[in-house]
């Protein structure tokens, strides 16, 4: 069955003074076409045929009042409604140009869009359209679902600055790059344009966005984009890309981005969701603090802006915990005790050998006196480079500190002479066959280098007086004169800056009077003259074996009878230097 419908249009003509009425004939609309469904369903809208439906190379068509309804042969009818797409479909060439639709007209009434075979027409609030064609088009309709789609154009295919066809859209933008089209879209493309779009340091992207798990990622020339429901979108870009890779991407300990890198005194950063990289102006490294205790604890004392700065080194494993160093200082994790902050020097100490003082068990912290750590198994004071001990017995003015090799041992003619010179509290650091140079069983340098490299702890303190009793092994292993009194100086400059009030005694070398003894009074001489010349106490005790007729168990070691016997005479000559 076929409709007929029509309409009059009534056409004056100037001839010869009448008026000449033409009716136009109405036109038939099929019910059973698929052009004929269609436009029952819209015919009011549409209005009456202008002409007949004709099919003419695998398309047919029928012209409304309202617009024109088109449809392939066997296929689906869409129509074309008047106004803007409308008119612009007619103007750019209409079925030949660009295709058959593909679906009914969208949008609002102000912003009307129409797809077609071979492009998109989109029209603005002022009715101007904007063409979306040929590769661009593609792209559009393959990413129409995703992410809400690119939206409407924001303006016509042109070539950038660099020469690459591009066309930007409300949702995203499309870059043509070696004949193919590449799209960013929705909150990768806001990411990619706050880092300065194809003109920054992401450049142009190198394939689509891809999905890896629930997370999409992009890459580009510069970097990469990812997104995810929790983080958003964050791009990470040169120097920290290669970083990110390297422990272990998206996958690894460092997660996603959650914010775009950014500047810091002396470097620069970006936070992920497990933890941050840093790089370090000075020489470009780059290191990451990972989520956990000791991150929390940095982040606590002021990130890289507070007192640690930047980090130096990754987390490190040890036996019982873990840590990891900072420009400041390091901050170290015990299981069980908790994370404590260590100064640059004390973790220094810690690190070379962490079984000597064990976990720290507070912070570092400054006084007047110095830098105090208290550790598992003592505690310590750094000061002006000195590492030393803080006793259980406060070293006072009625302290005597002595470094001395085996004379010291037991009931020593040292010990009692310090005694009776009145030092009450008497502090011995006495090791047999030790020297200013001849070394310390278990340390394996002698008194000077393992004071200097803080291998042997001094008391923390303002002792009385410090009394060095060294040499006799020195002159016994044929060590150098000029040797021993070059570290005898040293050491006695190091006692000056521990123990700037106290009084620094050195004692020769104990010893008798026959040539048997003459190396060890050879090196009385030197080491108590270099003490005189350095403003220094000294006291020679060359030939008092002999003199005292002391009793000796050996060549070289007093007997306790002789130790008694040397004490009174060495007490008399200590307080004479000292003025007691």
């Amino acid at each position: 069955m076929r409709r007929v419908l029509g309409t009059a249009v009534i056409v004056a003509l100037v001839a010869g003074g009448g008026l000449l009425l033409v009716w136009q004939l109405p036109r038939p609309i099929s019910d059973t076409s698929a052009i004929g469904v269609l436009w029952h369903k819209h015919s009011d809208e549409l209005g009456a045929a202008w002409n007949r439906e004709t099919c003419a190379e695998g398309v047919c068509r029928q012209n409304y009042r309202g617009g024109t309804i088109y449809a392939a042969v066997k296929g689906d009818a869409h129509i074309v409604h008047g106004g803007a797409v409308g008119e612009a479909f007619d103007e750019l060439g209409g079925v030949a140009r660009l295709g058959l639709p593909i679906a009914e007209q969208s949008g609002p009434a102000d912003r009307p869009w129409q797809a077609f075979q071979r492009a998109g027409i989109f029209a603005s609030e002022d009715d101007v359209p904007t063409l979306v064609r040929g590769v661009f088009w593609q792209s559009w309709l393959r990413f129409a679902e995703e992410r809400g789609g690119l939206g409407f154009p924001k303006d016509a295919e042109h070539k950038d600055r660099h020469g690459i066809p591009v066309q930007n859209f409300i949702n995203g933008v499309i870059y043509v790059r070696d004949g193919a089209p590449v799209p960013t879209i929705s909150d990768i493309a806001a990411a990619h344009r706050r880092a300065g779009g194809a003109y920054g340091p992401l450049g142009y992207p190198k394939g689509t966005q891809r999905a890896v798990g629930d997370r999409l990622v992009q890459q580009f020339d510069g970097g990469e984009v990812w997104w995810s429901g929790d983080t958003g979108a964050a791009s990470v870009q040169a120097p920290f890309l290669a970083a990110f890779h390297e422990r272990g991407g998206a996958d690894g300990a460092l997660g996603l981005p959650t914010a775009e890198a950014s500047r810091l005194e002396g470097g620069s950063m970006q936070p992920f969701q497990g933890g941050v990289l840093y790089r370090s102006d000075e020489d470009g490294s780059i290191r990451a603090t990972t989520a956990g205790v000791i991150q929390q604890r940095y982040e606590e004392l002021g990130g890289p802006g507070g007192e640690l700065g930047l980090p130096m080194g990754e987390k490190i494993d040890v036996a019982g915990g873990r840590y990891q160093a900072f420009a400041g200082g390091a901050l170290l994790w015990h299981e069980g005790a908790g994370v404590f902050r260590l100064d640059a020097a004390n973790f220094a100490f810690w690190v070379a050998d962490p079984a000597r003082f064990g976990w720290p068990t507070k912070d570092s912290r400054t006084d007047e006196r110095g830098e105090h750590q208290d550790w598992e198994k003592t505690q310590t004071v750094l000061r002006e480079g000195r590492l030393l001990t803080v006793p259980s017995t406060p070293v006072d003015a009625s302290t005597a500190v002595l470094l001395c090799d085996s004379q010291c041992s037991g009931n020593s003619w040292i010990k009692q002479g310090a005694r009776r010179a009145g030092f009450s509290n008497i502090v011995e650091f006495g090791y047999g066959g030790s020297g200013y140079l001849a070394p310390i069983s278990g340390l394996g340098t002698g008194f000077t280098e393992s004071v200097s490299r803080n291998s042997l702890l001094l008391p923390d303190g303002d002792p009385g007086v410090v009394i060095i009793t060294l040499g006799g092994n020195d002159a016994a292993q044929k060590r150098a004169v000029s040797d021993v009194t070059a570290a005898e100086g040293q050491l006695i400059g190091m006692l000056r800056q521990a123990y700037p009030n106290a009084a620094i005694v050195v004692d020769g070398v104990m010893s008798r009077n026959d040539a048997a003894h003459a190396a060890r009074r050879a090196m009385d001489a030197a080491v108590t003259e270099e003490a005189q010349r350095l403003g220094v106490h000294a006291i020679s005790v060359a030939g008092w074996v002999s003199d005292y007729t002391a009793p000796q168990v050996d060549n070289v070691h007093l007997a306790p009878a002789g130790h008694d016997k040397i004490a009174p005479h060495y007490a008399d000559a200590l307080r004479a230097v000292l003025g007691r």
